[in-house]
Formats: structure tokens, sequence, C-alpha cells
């Protein structure tokens, strides 16, 4: 199995037609089918199903597209960073990034291409889960994100610890001190962050305490919106309660300590980090 034949490959499904997959790849169809077909040889399975309305893969060309564009992004990259290996500073530097961590970078990143200015920055923002596992299939070099996370084969760097907050509508607020404990929060109905679920739950449970969860949602973001609606109490990093928080507003730290999460830098421990990656990595030292 080829490069080659893995892109002449992908190209036919992006264009579900040998006759506009060979007009985009400058060459003729035939060789194009030739290639196509020694590719299902090889593995010993038909990858596409050709009909009048096109070309579309069967169940084994789905899988073979999947790991096809990842091996020639593979190929790119190593192509790349061996080429700029022990050289000076230069090429592209592909990063992850949670949303509530943009802050952290425009200042690092502007000292590093002042003296770098050759980098070119890929920055790809995501979930936390969704940048461990592009970091995993080596789509990127490094990513940001936020604890609690768990995965092998990669070194980290603390960023940042940040507290829980309660993010408060004013018509809950009459009586709530400006720090609360967590029995503060048993009367208030809670808008949960769906990640930290199990480690609120496992709070309440042993401090035997049954407050209301009103709401479960994927994104720190949306549990502030949803408070800002007034529908309840959201518990977020207090980073996401500072940036979405809407008029008539609260923030409340929570005065628990096994409620901190860390923003992290994380990068693959399996493969030698390229200079831009060094560099970048040492930025984050002072």
């Amino acid at each position: 199995m080829e490069f080659r034949q893995l892109l002449y490959f992908l190209t036919v499904l992006q264009t579900g037609s040998f006759t506009q997959a060979a007009k985009k790849l400058n060459m003729a169809q035939p060789p194009l089918s030739r290639q196509i077909k020694n590719l299902e040889a090889i593995l010993g399975v038909q990858l596409l199903t050709r009909s009048a309305n096109g070309v579309t893969p069967t169940a084994a060309g789905k899988l073979l597209a999947t790991y096809a564009q990842q091996l020639l992004e593979l190929r790119d990259q190593a192509d790349h960073q061996i080429r700029f290996a022990g050289t000076a500073v230069s090429g592209r530097l592909r990063l992850g990034l949670i949303s509530s961590a943009v802050g952290l970078l425009p200042p690092k990143l502007a000292s590093l291409t002042q003296y770098y200015p050759d980098i070119q920055l890929d920055i790809q923002e995501g979930n936390t889960y969704q940048l461990l596992e592009k970091l995993t299939a080596r789509n990127l070099d490094a990513a940001i994100v936020r604890t609690p996370f768990s995965t092998e084969h990669i070194q980290s760097k603390a960023l940042r610890i940040e507290r829980i907050v309660a993010v408060v509508p004013n018509k809950y607020a009459k009586d709530l001190k400006a720090t609360l404990d967590v029995a503060a929060l048993e009367p208030l109905p809670l808008i949960i962050y769906r990640r930290f679920s199990d480690v609120f739950e496992q709070t309440f449970f042993a401090k035997n305490i049954r407050p209301f969860i009103a709401c479960y949602c994927d994104d720190a973001r949306t549990a502030v919106q949803w408070a800002n609606a007034k529908l309840g109490v959201a518990l977020v990093p207090e980073s996401v309660a500072t940036a979405y928080l809407g008029t008539g507003m609260q923030i409340h730290p929570i005065n628990y300590q096994p409620w901190r999460t860390q923003i992290q830098l994380i990068w693959p421990d399996t493969v030698i980090a390229s200079p831009i990656l060094e560099k970048f990595i040492e930025i984050f030292d002072n």
C-alpha cells in the first residue's frame, strides 16, 4: 500500500467520481482506476461501490478513509519535522486549545513569534476530550486542556489552577455569603457542567446533602448562559464564569479545596519534540 494510492482513494471519495478525481489529480482515468483496483487487491476487500449516481465507499472503504487521512497527515508532519530538526526554529506548530484558555495564549505567542517570526501557528479549538483524541492520533503537536482527564503517554505542564464558583442570579443570592461552603448549595437549583458531575455528586454524598439538579449540560459556557437566563445556579470554573457573566448575576467562589481544576499544557511523550515544540513549551517556564 503506497501513499499515492491512499491519496488517489481519498480524492475519488471527495469528488464522488473517477472522472472528476482524475481531473483533480491531473492524470488519465484508466491509470487511476488501476491504482484503486491494485489497492483493493492488496487489502483483499472492495473499497468502492460504483453506480449511476457516482462512487460511494463500502464499510471497509469508510474505515480506510479514516486511516488514510491520518496516515497522509502524519507523513506530511514527519517530513516537515525531520526537515527542520536541528535547524533554526521555523515551520508549523499545531496547537489544540480549549475555549476557556484562550486568554492565556496571546502574550506568550507574541513573545514566541517576535523572536521566531517564521513559525506558522495552526490553532484548533475543541473541548478537552476532542483535543486529547487529536493529540493521540498525532493530529496535534500539543494542546492546552483542563483537568480532570485520564490518558497515557503524555507529558504535562501546569499553567493555572482555578477554583469552581457558583454563578448566581440575584433572585437566588439573598442571604448568601460572598464565599460559599458546599452545604450552602443545598437549597439552590443547580446547573451542572457534566464533566464535573462525578466530583460534585461524590461530594454531595459524602456531606449528606441533596441539592436539586435542575440541569446537566456539556459545556461550561452553556451552563453560565442557563444561569444568565435565571434558570438556576451554575457551577463552573472561575475563568468561564468571569468571561460569560450576564447582568443581574453574581459570582460566589466555593470554599472547598477538592473542587479545583487545572489548565495544563500537554504533549506526547512517545515522540521526540520538534525544535518548535521545545520553544513553545519553554515560553511557559517564565
